[in-house]
């Protein structure tokens, strides 16, 4: 697998894929089945009322992104790391940040569900040699989805609660545990789950990319992100062909052989169009100004640079001591076997009754009781 290969197929008519970008998706994805592994384990072990023979990993954090915008908008108010979830912070953080320099490299990069959707593509390639490509009048409005979700999720994080109601919610008890909670939702899903799951696998089969182009509010986020990155995947007009070979090759549907510097919300600089180009330095990533110059990332220099933002950031945090949640293996021992409690139940976005019983008098994110204070 060229990064500069010429062509636009690996000789099975696959688009072809830069191989330290498969190196780290699959690295990535590595880490994150061992995390899950590890927290099946400790979190089976609580349930059970036993003690764990591991230790909770902080990475699972990852998985709480709601959370990590919470904890952001709690650092940018008070100034302080949330203590509850401070991982999903720093990677919520790095996340956004690597895909704020190199624009979305997040979803080529790391994303484990974007390695997922895209190797069901390239499935639905292998099968049936083509992928379905909705009209534009379907396919504009549906892209809109993933807006509206990300609207949804910024409006509950930045209107419904109020500073005072953010750092109530990060330190009720459901959010204490609420990397549990999104333990059980998985291991136990319910027949909706399961169907939803499984249409979107189908889908994802015959409409490539169909979660990650349609329906995900993260890459929505990060999309926006891009807009401002100094790097992005720029074309050389004096040294294209016109062979179209990135035009075909990318996942996105992008028009790439007539684009000058790619600005697209949709384009995730997975770099497959570069990996196509027959022509070297004619696409790249570069810099502003950097066809004028001649300049341009090599795609495993581009690659590097993104995902080593994301691993200052994590370290940085690490360092700090901002990693460790400060909720006590005793306290999980305490809360995770009653974890069905309606004291654990999210309702109406902020779960606050054990600090209302315990304070009457607290008043909620509007300066009003909270309902179960009367109760």
């Amino acid at each position: 697998m060229d990064g500069n290969g010429s062509g636009n197929g690996n000789g099975n008519g696959l688009p072809r894929v830069l191989w330290h970008r498969r190196v780290v998706q699959l690295v990535t994805a590595g880490v994150v089945v061992l995390i899950g592994i590890r927290f099946t384990l400790w979190v089976s072990a609580h349930l059970a009322g036993r003690t764990p023979t591991v230790r909770r990993p902080p990475g699972v954090e990852g998985f709480l992104p709601i959370d990590g915008m919470l904890a952001l908008r709690h650092w940018l108010n008070a100034g302080r790391v949330d203590p509850v979830h401070p991982a999903a912070l720093a990677i919520f953080l790095g996340i956004c940040l690597m895909s704020l320099v190199l624009a979305r490299s997040f979803c080529s990069s790391m994303c484990p569900v974007g390695l997922l959707s895209e190797l069901l593509g390239r499935l639905g390639l292998k099968l049936t040699g083509g992928t379905l490509t909705p009209p534009r009048w379907i396919d504009i409005p549906l892209r809109g989805l993933k807006f509206l979700l990300l609207g949804f999720f910024a409006w509950a994080v930045w209107v419904v609660l109020d500073p005072r109601g953010v750092e109530a919610f990060l330190g009720s008890p459901y959010a204490r545990v609420v990397d549990a909670k999104m333990w059980l939702f998985f291991a136990s899903p319910s027949r909706l789950t399961i169907t939803v799951i499984g249409i979107l696998v189908v889908v994802s089969v015959f409409v490539r990319d169909a979660w990650c182009r349609y329906l995900c509010p993260y890459g929505a986020l990060l999309g926006v992100l891009g807009l401002f990155s100094p790097l992005k995947v720029t074309r050389d007009a004096s040294l294209c062909t016109d062979c179209r070979g990135c035009t075909r090759a990318c996942p996105a549907r992008l028009p790439v052989h007539t684009m000058g510097r790619v600005r697209s919300i949709e384009c995730s600089s997975c770099q497959d169009c570069v990996a196509a180009c027959p022509v070297e330095g004619c696409l790249a990533v570069r810099p502003p100004l950097g066809v004028r110059r001649r300049i341009w990332l090599r795609p495993v220099v581009a690659t590097a640079v993104a995902v080593g933002v994301y691993l200052a950031v994590v370290g940085l945090f690490r360092v700090t001591g901002h990693w460790e949640t400060s909720v006590p293996e005793s306290e999980y021992a305490r809360r995770l076997p009653e974890i069905s409690s309606p004291l654990y139940t999210h309702v109406g976005g902020v779960a606050m009754a054990e600090e209302a019983r315990a304070a009457p008098s607290f008043q909620g994110s509007r300066g009003e009781p909270p309902a179960s204070a009367g109760e």
